[in-house]
C-alpha cells in the first residue's frame, strides 16, 4: 500500500500541468479573408489549430461567433483544456462581424436597426465558412457552434433551421424575446415535424441578466421540455450569480463539460473493474463509445490512478485492460506510457514494463517534456529497476 501511494504521488508531482507552450499560440493561428457571394462583402476569419496538431489526424471544429471579441477567449480555454487532455484536440475558428444585428437576428425588430437577415448569414456559414474551413483543414466532420447574446440567438436559429449543420449548438445569454419571439415559432416548427434529432444543444442565461432574457429563455426551454425528441441531448441552465456577460465566461466550461462528460467516470470504471474484471472494463468502454461517439474522451489521469490502484490488488487483469483502453485513446502520451510501465511492473510483467518506460522516455524527449512536465531521470531509474528484475 505504501508503494502504491508513493507511485501515485510521484506521478502527481511529476505532472505539472501543461504539456505544450500555449503562449506561442500565434504560431498556430492564421487569419484569412472570405469574399462572400452570399453576403456580397468580405469577411475576416481566424483559425487556430490545437496544441498537438498532427498531420494525418482529423479534428472537430469549433465555430465562434463575434470573433473579434470571443475567438481568443474560447480558443484559449480550449487550448488549456486540450493541452491537459481534459478535452479533445479541436480546431477553433471565428468570424469577425460587419453588422451583427443584421446577421444574427432572424426577423426584423423595430427596436434594433438592421435586424432580420439571419437566413442570409446562415447560408454564408453553411456554404462558405464551413466549406472553406473543411477544405483547408482536416476536419472530422464534427462541428460545434458557440454564440453569445445575439450570437446565441443565431446559434439557436441555426439549430432550428439546419439541425444537421452542427453537431452541437451552444447559446449563452440568447435574447429569446427578439423579433416577436421568432425563435419560439422556429422551435415549434422543428419539433412538430417529428424529426429525430441526434445532436446537442446547450442554453444558459445569467441569473442577473436584465430585462426579458431570463423569463423568455425559460419559456423557450419549456418548449424543449414539452416537444423535443428523446434523441436530442439538451440542457438549459440559469447560471447563478452571473449577468449577461459573466454568464458566458462561467457557462463555457459547463457547456463543454456537458458535451464531453467525464465526471465520476473513474469511479464508474473502478466499480465495474472490481465487480466484473477485465470484461467489465471493456464493456464499460464499449457502452460509452456507443452512447457518446466523438463526445467520449476518457479522463486519462484519474483513470490512470485507478489502474494503479487495481494493479496492486486482486484486479490485475482489469488494470491491464484499463491501460490498454487508455493507450488506444492516447497513443502518443508519455504520461500514459508512464502509467502503463507502473501497472506492468506492479503485475510482474517486467518485459512489458521496460517497453513502456522506454516508450515514455522516448516521448518525453520527442515532446521536450523534461523536466517541467515529466522527469526523465525518474523514468530512467524505473527502466533500470525493471531491467535489473528481468536479469534477476
Amino acid at each position: 500500500m505504501v508503494r502504491l501511494v508513493l507511485a501515485i504521488l510521484m506521478v502527481c508531482f511529476a505532472w505539472s500541468g501543461a504539456f505544450a507552450d500555449t503562449f506561442d499560440s500565434s504560431e498556430r493561428t492564421k487569419v484569412y479573408t472570405i469574399t462572400s457571394d452570399k453576403l456580397q462583402e468580405s469577411r475576416e476569419v481566424i483559425v487556430r489549430t490545437p496544441p498537438f496538431y498532427k498531420e494525418g489526424n482529423t479534428y472537430p471544429v469549433v465555430y465562434v461567433l463575434d470573433g473579434e471579441w470571443n475567438f481568443e477567449f474560447v480558443a484559449s480555454y480550449l487550448d488549456y483544456m486540450a493541452d491537459n487532455e481534459a478535452l479533445p484536440q479541436m480546431i477553433v475558428t471565428g468570424v469577425k462581424n460587419v453588422n451583427r444585428n443584421r446577421d444574427y437576428v432572424p426577423r426584423a425588430d423595430q427596436f434594433f436597426a438592421d435586424t432580420g437577415e439571419a437566413d442570409v448569414f446562415l447560408s454564408f456559414v453553411k456554404d462558405e465558412w464551413v466549406t472553406k474551413l473543411e477544405s483547408d483543414y482536416p476536419s472530422n466532420g464534427k462541428r460545434i457552434i458557440v454564440g453569445h447574446s445575439f450570437g446565441g440567438v443565431f446559434s439557436l436559429h441555426a439549430f432550428f433551421k439546419e439541425p444537421e449543420l452542427f453537431d452541437a449548438n451552444m447559446a449563452f445569454g440568447a435574447s429569446a424575446w427578439i423579433g416577436d419571439r421568432v425563435l419560439f415559432e422556429e422551435a415549434n416548427a422543428l419539433f412538430d415535424g417529428g424529426q429525430d434529432l441526434d445532436s446537442f444543444v446547450y442554453m444558459a442565461v445569467g441569473e442577473g441578466d436584465g430585462g426579458p432574457t431570463v423569463p423568455s429563455s425559460r419559456d423557450l426551454a419549456d418548449i424543449f421540455t414539452e416537444k423535443a425528441p428523446e434523441t436530442l441531448d439538451w440542457t438549459f441552465d440559469i447560471t447563478p450569480q452571473t449577468d449577461h456577460f459573466s454568464n458566458f465566461a462561467m457557462g463555457l466550461n459547463d457547456a463543454f463539460m456537458d458535451l464531453f462528460p467525464t465526471w465520476a467516470f473513474d469511479d464508474e470504471v473502478k466499480s465495474v473493474a472490481e465487480e466484473s474484471g477485465a470484461d467489465g472494463v471493456n464493456q464499460w468502454f464499449a457502452k460509452k463509445r456507443h452512447k457518446l461517439g466523438y463526445r467520449f474522451h476518457p479522463p486519462w489521469f484519474d483513470m490512470g490512478v485507478v489502474a494503479l490502484q487495481l494493479s496492486r490488488g486482486d484486479h490485475q487483469e482489469a488494470a491491464l485492460a484499463l491501460m490498454a483502453e487508455l493507450r488506444a485513446y492516447y497513443p502518443d502520451s508519455a504520461f500514459i506510457a508512464d502509467f502503463s510501465g507502473s501497472v506492468y511492473e506492479n503485475v510482474g510483467q517486467l518485459d512489458d514494463a521496460a517497453s513502456e518506460y522506454a516508450r515514455a522516455i522516448a516521448l518525453t524527449d520527442e515532446q521536450d517534456l523534461h523536466p517541467n512536465a515529466l522527469h526523465k531521470d525518474r523514468l530512467e531509474r524505473a527502466l533500470a529497476r525493471v531491467r535489473d528484475g528481468e536479469d534477476g
